[in-house]
């Protein structure tokens, strides 16, 4: 039923494919066919939504969200069991909590089943982890890691040949089968989600007390018919804008995103110190993106260090002045990666410059959108302070250090009619995660759909990097293009490499100093031509 050949071993038992391991079928069928129609189908409500959705007397049942990976678990009697993802067919197997859940099922008298579960870690402290801590723990965790992953069940969908789907309908079968097969000890590594049945004007305050436990929201479920909602808690936090990124959007010309930061508290120093939360696009009207762009404009100041948003274009640096409130599902501290960073700057109101001190950590707002301009609030009151979000911050002791500039090797500029192809190879700043080199390949045709393209390469070394710029010009560069710009002027000397250079487009630059990458060193003609056709 499982690919071996595309298992991975990353403890003494546990074994993981990242994809397309799943040789069944039709158990991947079923599995991907009750996630489009009952998980991607639950509603989302903000706690707003709760006096109108959930005010009568109906019994509901209420049940823990949990922050982790929805997972389908496979378990058949004489074969090892494991989970898997649909459509995807990633697997996992091999750790404790799927061999606790095997026992159970074993003991119950159960042959087969398929199950939904969710893979979840328990909070370290009351610090809650969620998806990305179980996804990185799964490939690169420890024994010890490993060994803390539980499975908490949510549904049951076939049991012993028989086809449970249509429980949805009468949801408390299910719920009762769930603690029968799996318990309800959440102390063990394998159990039924943990919930109650309740009048649903009760819900409220269900939910008030878990999300003040720490869990990540609520899930209620009619028990009569297929009616899922799940309820998180919508934050509010107001920001300092400190920068903009400008663009095109649905014919017009604006701000299509904005960079914000929190402050840390004041102390003797004359600096205010400045810490990036999140960019926010979602939420501006149309008006709102045209005004901003003429109010941040004047308010431009030189970049502390270059970045972007995640289409390579250039996040434009302002005085911090305009405070605006955001609003998101969720405070997040870790990614895929590990600890979530965002860049610390100082910034000093006598010279109106920022410096940009170092990344150090910062809790990340999910699911960010704008939702007004606060007016009403000023930076030296207080406006955009950390503790919104964090008890008691203290600025991390770091000192301030000057960011040397990128050095661009080669900038090669080819124009044919309206269309416009530009090469820049830069050699970057040394700095943690970052490539020594970068290729940047940027395509502009005025004529397109998608009028601008941009590709972007890593190497580790200057050979590889003015190799992959020579295959880039040799697969784009057709005839009638003309070379208008070369620097330095003789850059392209060198031959263009004979031998097929496998090529890997990161999904996003990464700057040396920043964690993300300045789409060019310098502005090359055309380039008023090119951000307006973004």
């Amino acid at each position: 039923m499982i690919d071996s050949g595309k298992l991975t071993s990353r403890g003494r038992t546990f074994r993981v494919a990242t994809g397309g391991a799943v040789l069944d079928q039709t158990l991947l069928a079923v599995a991907t066919e009750y996630e489009n129609s009952v998980m991607r189908k639950v509603v989302a409500l903000t706690p707003d939504d709760l006096a109108r959705r959930c005010a009568g007397d109906e019994p509901v049942l209420e049940t823990t969200k949990y922050d982790g990976e929805g997972v389908f678990v496979y378990f058949e009697k004489g074969r090892e069991s494991f989970s898997f993802n649909a459509p995807s067919g990633r697997v996992r197997l091999g750790f404790a909590a799927l061999a606790e859940l095997e026992k159970k099922l074993t003991s119950a008298g159960v042959s087969k089943a398929l199950v939904r579960a969710e893979l979840w870690l328990p909070p370290a402290g009351d610090k809650r982890r969620g998806i990305a801590e179980v996804i990185r723990v799964s490939f690169n965790g420890t024994d010890a890691d490993l060994a803390e992953l539980k499975l908490v069940l949510l549904d049951v969908i076939m049991l012993d040949g028989k086809d449970l789907r249509a429980n949805q309908q009468n949801f408390r079968e299910t719920w009762e089968k769930l603690g029968a097969l799996a318990g309800t000890d959440s102390t063990q590594l394998s159990f039924r989600m943990e919930g109650t049945i309740i009048p649903d004007k009760e819900v409220s305050s269900v939910f008030t007390k878990k999300i003040a436990a720490g869990a990540e929201g609520v899930v209620v479920r009619r028990l009569n018919r297929f009616d899922a909602i799940k309820i998180k808690p919508f934050r509010h936090v107001d920001g300092v804008v400190i920068g903009y990124v400008e663009g095109e959007f649905e014919g017009q010309y604006g701000v299509t995103s904005l960079l914000t930061a929190l402050t840390y508290p004041k102390k003797d120093e004359p600096e205010l110190w400045l810490q990036a939360f999140a960019r926010v696009g979602s939420g501006l009207t149309d008006e709102q993106r045209v005004g901003f762009l003429n109010l941040l404009h004047p308010l431009r100041v030189e970049a502390p260090l270059a970045m972007t948003d995640s289409d390579g274009r250039t996040i434009h640096f302002v005085k911090p002045q305009l405070l605006v409130e955001m609003g998101g599902e969720d405070l997040v501290s870790t990614t895929e990666k590990g600890e979530n960073r965002t860049q610390l700057l100082s910034w000093d109101k006598a010279t109106g410059k920022y410096t940009f001190v170092g990344l150090t950590p910062m809790p990340r707002l999910t699911f960010a959108r704008f939702i007004r301009l606060r007016e009403d609030k000023e930076l030296a009151a207080g406006g955009a302070r950390l503790e919104q979000i964090v008890t008691n911050p203290q600025r991390p002791e770091v000192r301030p250090r000057t960011v040397k500039e990128p050095r661009v090797l080669r900038r090669a500029v080819y124009v044919k009619a309206e269309m416009v192809r530009k090469l820049v190879i830069v050699e970057n700043t040394p700095g943690e995660g970052a490539f020594s080199y970068s290729v940047f390949w940027t395509d502009f045709s005025s004529k397109r759909a998608e009028p601008l393209k941009v590709t972007s390469l890593f190497a580790a070394n200057e050979e590889r990097a003015r190799k992959l710029g020579e295959k880039l010009i040799a697969e784009n560069i057709t005839k009638g293009f003309v070379l208008t710009v070369e620097e330095p002027a003789n850059a392209g000397a060198a031959p263009a490499a004979k031998e097929p250079v496998p090529v890997t487009v990161a999904p996003e630059p990464t700057a040396a100093a920043s964690g993300e990458a300045s789409a060019e060193a310098k502005s090359p003609p055309k380039k008023k031509a090119a951000q307006k056709a973004k």
